[in-house]
């Protein structure tokens, strides 16, 4: 990296509008913000060429916009002598795209007008060649590939018959959800106390990197293309032996929409009855953290934590003031 003396803050502007609410005798409250803001002299890395002795530096550069509205209500589902029951929900959503770049698209490093900061720009997979396929893909063959039956097809844009990287490549998706979302549900039953977390992120994408299959190493168990299991998810393995080529297109089925909705927490309480420990506090509670999904467009990994090993745990605790 090659340093920059010259670095300065990133400059943003932001107009809010915003309204709270409560209805039915505070039955339902909660609050609505819509926002706009622009950013200027972005700070990013930004390549440089190696003849400089380094690869990359970071400068202010380009310019950014953001749309988004922050929503807040709570309801009171239940309320009774012995029994309680509200409900929180918070959802953002919001919306970046570039609006300055120093030199127009800048596509090496990933950048694009009008398109948001954070992007997937490669080929976009078809799924996989098949045997009835042979004449569309002799035709390829022709110019240079060498596609089978078991290998990734990805989309020719610009119909030449050949697949490259200049042509051929483009925006697969953004990789910043667009919608973020929690709800807390909290049940009060007289000396029991019950709260339930759910947490999730929709509409964006995110790159696992596909599965490269080229020697016998451990990974998880995956549905990959063979002469009697043709309908697969992922290509044929081709071991790499002596360095031979696998498929070059591989990662682009690993280009995936990973919205999920989760249980982030579950926590069950008992507070004792001052008859039984006087004028003490005495709490007892049981904790589930992350039990599990309840929607996941991505089965083997969990996009919360964006890791395919559960951060699953149980607590037992007992909080006491004397």
């Amino acid at each position: 990296e090659m340093a920059n003396v010259i670095l300065g803050w990133e400059k943003t502007t932001q107009f809010n509008v915003g309204v709270d609410f409560s209805l039915f005798k505070s039955r339902i409250m909660g609050s609505i913000d819509v926002y706009k803001s622009k950013t200027t002299d972005l700070l990013m890395r930004r390549n440089i060429p190696p003849v400089t002795g380094y690869t990359f530096t970071y400068d202010n550069v380009g310019a950014t916009a953001n749309n988004g509205i922050d929503i807040s209500v709570t309801t009171v589902n239940v309320r009774q002598k012995d029994l309680t029951w509200s409900t929180t929900f918070n959802a953002a959503w919001q919306k970046d795209h570039i609006t300055k770049l120093p030199n127009g698209n800048e596509i090496n490093n990933g950048w694009f007008l009008d398109q948001p900061i954070s992007v997937i720009y490669g080929y976009k997979a078809l799924g996989l060649w098949q045997a009835g396929d042979k004449a569309a893909y002799d035709v390829f063959n022709a110019n240079g590939q060498k596609f089978y039956p078991g290998n990734v097809r990805v989309a020719d844009l610009n119909g030449d018959n050949k697949i490259d990287a200049n042509n051929d490549q483009q925006i697969i998706g953004w990789t910043r959800p667009r919608w973020v979302l929690g709800m807390t549900n909290t049940v009060n039953y007289k000396n029991f106390d019950l709260s339930v977390f759910l947490y999730g992120r929709l509409n964006y994408m995110y790159d696992f990197g596909g599965e490269g299959q080229p020697a016998r190493g451990v990974q998880r168990k995956i549905d990959y293309y063979t002469e009697n299991n043709t309908n697969a998810e992922f290509q044929k393995p081709i071991f790499n032996a002596g360095g031979a080529p696998g498929d070059p297109y591989y990662q682009a089925l690993g280009y995936r929409k990973a919205s999920f909705i989760k249980v982030r927490n579950i926590s069950l309480g008992y507070n004792f009855n001052h008859k039984l420990v006087g004028k003490s506090n005495l709490r007892a509670y049981f904790q589930v953290q992350n039990p599990g999904m309840l929607y996941s467009k991505i089965k083997f990994v969990d996009m919360d934590v964006v890791s395919p090993t559960w951060n699953r745990g149980f607590t037992f605790g007992i909080n006491a003031s004397f």
